[in-house]
């Protein structure tokens, strides 16, 4: 049949599909042969080959199955799948985003960034919304992890150099000096002044658990599972959570240097711009003496 669409054609391998299916081991993370065809049938018919080109049975062949099926586990939410990523691909992981950044505190934090979305914490129609979604196998996990995290540094670059970001400037990850060549800005102290009063203020208004939260992180420099073990969440919540708090202290922060402080967008781009320079604040103080409630 040479209009027959290649995803139609997989009943036609149900044999060596469900060979390929026992092999993997994805019967221990609780995926069902159903569910690890269906991720077979999406890989495919991203694939749509014309015809006359590779089988269905080579390109099966050529699948990373065992890597497909572990991202279909846990893009479905399987504990156990998920528990396997993260021993399997956190160091990976973490080692990809440093060298990427060339910073470890960065690196750390690309790399942290990703688990909720990679989890797919949020849930849409019924469906929940995973990174992993778009991995079909054609490569390893380990490219495409990759892949992933240089698109989401080179994203994050782009945002950085046109708003300046709070969450980007975690103590003791900054340069210490400012360049030489710069003339010196009579308003630095002031702008940095005031920035750490809006910075202090947003802390203070944070929820105990979202200081805690990040108190370990920063201060304490607690991985995201050491983390999500003292507060009982899963670490996949645990970046979420303070991902959603970096953006609420950097829209809070720019919010009261506008309305308070009367500072235009410039003049609250050279406050970060001064922070990034060099940190001037201990933030300790502001994030300690929070206990669990």
């Amino acid at each position: 049949m040479p209009n027959q669409m290649p995803a139609d054609s997989l009943a036609q391998h149900e044999a060596a599909l469900k060979r390929i299916y026992q092999s993997c081991g994805a019967e221990r993370w609780g995926l069902s042969l159903t569910e690890f065809i269906a991720a077979v049938r999406q890989s495919v018919e991203r694939w749509k080959p014309q015809p006359s080109d590779t089988p269905i049975d080579k390109f099966l062949a050529s699948l990373h199955t065992r890597d497909l099926a572990l991202a279909a586990a846990c893009r479905l939410g399987m504990e156990a799948a998920w528990n396997e990523f993260i021993a399997s691909y956190r160091s990976i992981l973490q080692d990809a985003a440093c060298a990427i950044t060339r910073d470890d505190v960065r690196g750390r934090e690309l790399a942290d960034s990703l688990y909720a979305d990679l989890y797919g914490l949020e849930v849409r129609a019924g469906n929940r919304r995973s990174l992993l979604n778009y991995f079909d196998g054609r490569s390893s996990l380990t490219t495409w992890l990759h892949a992933v995290l240089a698109r989401r540094f080179v994203d994050n670059y782009r945002h950085e150099r046109r708003t300046g970001s709070i969450e980007d400037c975690p103590p003791g990850a900054l340069p210490q000096a400012q360049a030489e060549s710069d003339p010196p800005d009579p308003d630095r102290n002031r702008y940095l002044l005031l920035l750490r009063a809006a910075l202090e203020a947003a802390l203070r208004a944070l929820s105990p658990r979202d200081r805690l939260r990040l108190s370990y992180y920063y201060v304490e420099d607690l991985t995201l599972r050491q983390i999500g073990q003292l507060m009982r969440e899963h670490e996949s919540s645990v970046s979420r959570r303070l991902g959603r708090t970096r953006k609420m202290l950097r829209r809070q922060v720019e919010r009261a240097l506008r309305r308070d402080q009367r500072l235009n967008d410039e003049q609250i781009r050279l406050c970060y711009d001064y922070a990034t320079q060099e940190w001037p604040f201990d933030l300790t103080q502001a994030l300690s003496g929070t206990e669990i409630k």
